[in-house]
């Protein structure tokens, strides 16, 4: 009975901690307008080590949260892999990969993935439980934060962030047209009709809008479900202009014959 209590608490305080990571790592990062950091690029080197959130993905702490973070964001995942709609011929981006939980989950029967950390004890992780993958060149794991991405335009065919931070600039850049991209937050402004920077610092539904529309990205959907706020973007593809000329003139088109 003891022994069964220990392990309870044990787990327990585990999961407390990791739960304790995710807030942080939503916490941080110049949240809301006009709360920028005063190195706006610092929040994408915060969980790697010398950071200010370093405690969390690096050294014993790390490797617990290493050990229960797939377990304790199982539903996140369900939730990101179902907005991102995985295809077999997909090539994935993964920003904030972690120990590489999602990957393995849910991105198993993708072509390719690549995993992006700051934190090497997150890294050494994720290449233990990719290991098949690594090995057959499915997949890759890459040291380096997501401020300026270190891949070609047009790499990728989907990425997430998940609890991570991440530019939608630099996303869009690396995605091919048709590219979609998903963002999970897990402490967004407390409701999806909340003024865009609100006064705590958290990002809302306006927020995410507003970042995702100004770096290109369209088919907007924004869900709000346990785990926080998701959002997706599609980036357009090489027709998506011309096909909105098209409609526009045929509208117009419409409108003159109706008016003869």
């Amino acid at each position: 009975m003891r022994r069964q209590t220990t392990v309870a608490l044990i787990a327990g305080g585990t999961v407390a901690m990791v739960a304790g990571a995710a807030f942080v790592r939503g916490r941080f990062g110049g949240r809301g307008t006009g709360k920028a950091l005063p190195d706006e690029d610092a929040r994408f080197t915060a969980f790697a080590p010398g950071g200010s959130q370093a405690f969390w993905c690096n050294g014993p702490v790390g490797w617990l949260t290493s050990r229960m973070m797939p377990i304790a964001e199982a539903g996140v995942y369900r939730t990101v892999a179902d907005m991102l709609d995985l295809r077999p011929d997909d090539e994935l981006l993964d920003i904030g990969c972690g120990p590489g939980g999602f990957v393995a989950a849910k991105a198993q029967h993708v072509r390719r993935v690549v995993g992006l950390d700051a934190s090497p004890l997150m890294l050494r992780a994720a290449g233990r439980r990719l290991a098949g993958r690594i090995a057959s060149g499915a997949a890759e794991l890459v040291l380096g934060d997501a401020a300026a991405l270190p891949f070609g335009d047009g790499t990728f065919s989907a990425a997430i962030a998940i609890y991570a931070p991440a530019s939608p600039a630099e996303v869009f850049r690396v995605l091919r047209p048709g590219g979609r991209f998903v963002a999970a937050d897990p402490v967004p402004a407390k409701t999806p009709t909340e003024n865009a920077g609100a006064s705590d610092g958290r990002w809302g539904e306006a927020d995410y809008r507003r970042m995702f529309e100004d770096a290109g990205f369209t088919d907007l959907v924004i869900r709000f479900g346990r785990g926080g706020l998701f959002a997706r973007g599609r980036k357009p593809t090489a027709s998506s202009p011309s096909t909105a000329f098209d409609s526009d003139s045929q509208q117009e088109l419409v409108g003159s014959a109706e008016t003869a």
